[in-house]
């Protein structure tokens, strides 16, 4: 049994929808529509998925899904489940909020870091109030910075109480942030965007965020029209790929529909392939 061994169960953060053109960047609608099909809106529906990592003492979860203080524009909008999901997540796998002691963030989107905080207004405070939230240090910066084109893409009400009561925290590309849990900064779909790399009992498990969000995205060009400098995503993401590869690793990508681990299966040039572990 390896010293350092994290035990891994994926969690639902919730569904929602999303343009098809959008989540699928350049690929032409003829190619990725017999992949995902879209509705008569264009719309495909995705979900957000939450790594629940448990060692000892320490209880992770990489991201957190868009928890349950959206509003209505916004259930509407992108047809958001009822309630809380990642809440609901946790007490089917016998886990309570306080129970949480660090919440580990790819980036911080809504629907990756909207399950941070509960309640509104006033009431706003941790959902995990034990926990420390992380994120890497650009991300940070990027998410509380007062430029209305960054705040757009950052919801205040999901950060600004993490800041407030100290739980706040930062790490740089390829700190170990616990005994094998190593963070990787990638940019691309955010400056600051990161990957994880935990060890387990068997092979290694990267944590893709929106590097690849489906097992689709592991080719080196594709890419959600979302990401901000693409040209960094697309120079990284063969390096993190070529690495897990070679470790025959699980990646477990944020919003692929068919599964929630996937395994590289083939290689060809800066492109690989994946396919859905059981």
């Amino acid at each position: 049994m390896k010293q350092d061994a994290w035990h891994i169960a994926p969690l639902s953060g919730g569904w929602f929808s999303i343009d098809g053109g959008t989540f699928f960047g350049i690929v032409p609608k003829k190619i990725w529509q017999t992949l995902l099909p879209a509705d008569g809106e264009n719309l495909v529906r995705i979900p957000c998925r939450v790594l629940l990592a448990r060692r000892e003492d320490d209880v992770v979860l990489i991201d957190t899904g868009y928890g349950g203080k959206e509003r209505p524009k916004h259930l509407r909008g992108y047809a958001l489940e009822e309630g809380n999901p990642i809440r609901a997540s946790l007490a089917r796998a016998g886990v309570r909020p306080e129970q949480v002691t660090h919440v580990l963030m790819t980036h911080l989107h809504f629907d990756h870091a909207g399950g941070a905080t509960n309640g509104e207004g006033d009431g706003l405070a941790p959902a995990f109030p034990n926990a420390l939230y992380w994120a890497s240090k650009t991300e940070w910066n990027d998410a509380l910075d007062p430029e209305p084109a960054l705040r757009g893409a950052y919801p205040q009400e999901n950060l600004v109480p993490l800041a407030e009561a100290g739980r706040s925290r930062t790490f740089d590309d390829g700190e170990e942030i616990l005994p094998g849990l190593t963070a990787h900064i990638t940019g691309g779909h955010t400056r600051g965007h990161a990957v994880f790399r935990l060890e387990t009992e068997s092979d290694p498990v990267y944590a893709l965020g929106e590097l690849a969000p489906t097992g689709w995205h592991v080719k080196r060009l594709w890419s959600t029209a979302c990401d901000i400098d693409q040209l960094a995503g697309r120079r990284v993401k063969p390096k993190i790929l070529e690495r897990a590869f070679g470790e025959s690793a699980a990646i477990f990508p944020a919003h692929d529909p068919r599964a929630a681990a996937f395994r590289l299966v083939e290689r060809r040039g800066d492109d690989f392939f994946s396919e859905p572990i059981p």
